[in-house]
């Protein structure tokens, strides 16, 4: 049995450690949130890593079960086409599917990563509302009843129309659900490989010593995004992947400058030049432009020091 000054010793060194870890990782001035650095809560980032592997594993499966049920047959030209509306519920679900496997790890951190997979998911999206259409299903495929009521003295009196989906080719349908499936693989991927973390370095030009602040573009399960500070030229280890709003400030004179990603400004003129800090796509080296106004990624350190673009 240890003696009481022996427990007592024993608390006091955890405890000193837990207060180090909060001195050492800085708090945004506006928020007052302490980013907690990953390693205090996860034994290894492995485990994260494994966690997150097997979940998206199981998006990955799921996707592709869905997938192969797609409806297809063969238009008059003997060309094949898939129903529109199959098509975007397909994508809707393996985006859900995806999101829930994320939260469900239960890392706030990876708010960041879940951000990143939702602005791709967008940009499907996008894709599949500006693809034209083709001619519709009804020939090919069973109608679906819709129940319209309508009110006659009182009473109701249901009557049924049957829709007729908008197509889209096999050839449309394959390119946006084959980007679905590169999302998906590309997070597993990540994880598989126990690469979910970078260590992010911010440099600026022609100063230096600019705050950089960042933060995760999205939150899970509502827990509020947590800050950190880069000064500039410098370096933040074992930062998770994924896409971040970020604020670079720097006097000139008794004005002080902002750059920042999203622009909150109203007319946001040189700044909307600024491009989205990606650490899933983008790489690790991330350099702010102070007299051009605009902060983008940049190939290594050297990239940073030169004139810009």
């Amino acid at each position: 049995m240890k003696s009481a000054s022996n427990r007592f010793h024993l608390t006091s060194r955890s405890a000193a450690f837990v207060l180090a870890c909060l001195l050492l990782t800085p708090a945004h001035p506006s928020s007052g949130q302490i980013r907690i650095p990953l390693g205090v809560w996860h034994s290894s980032s492995g485990k994260l890593a494994g966690a997150l592997a097997k979940a998206v594993k199981q998006v990955r499966k799921r996707f592709d079960k869905n997938r192969r049920a797609l409806p297809t047959v063969k238009g008059p030209g003997g060309e094949q086409i898939h129903p529109r509306q199959e098509v975007a519920g397909l994508i809707a679900l393996a985006e859900k599917d995806l999101d829930q496997a994320i939260e469900g790890v239960g890392e706030p951190g990876l708010a960041a990563l879940e951000s990143w997979a939702a602005e791709e998911f967008r940009r499907i999206r996008e894709e599949l509302a500006a693809a034209p259409g083709g001619q519709t299903a009804a020939s090919f495929f069973a109608p679906r009843a819709v129940a319209v009521v309508a009110s006659v003295g009182g009473g109701g009196i249901a009557k049924t129309a049957a829709t007729q989906p908008e197509t889209l080719t096999a050839g449309r349908s394959r390119k946006l659900l084959d980007e679905v499936a590169q999302v998906i693989e590309r997070i597993f991927f990540l994880a598989s490989k126990n690469d979910l973390e970078v260590d992010l370095w911010v440099g600026s030009t022609p100063a230096q010593q600019v705050m950089f602040s960042f933060w995760p573009q999205g939150s899970v399960k509502g827990s509020p995004p947590a800050n950190d500070i880069i000064r500039t030229n410098g370096k933040r280890e074992r930062v998770l992947r994924g896409l971040y709003f970020y604020r670079a400030s720097y006097s000139q004179g008794p004005i002080t400058e902002l750059l920042e990603y999203p622009s909150q400004s109203a007319s946001p003129a040189p700044q909307s030049r600024s491009a989205r800090l990606d650490l899933v796509n983008g790489s690790r080296f991330f350099c702010c432009r102070l007299g051009e106004k605009y902060c983008h990624h940049v190939d290594d350190q050297k990239e940073c020091r030169t004139s810009g673009r």
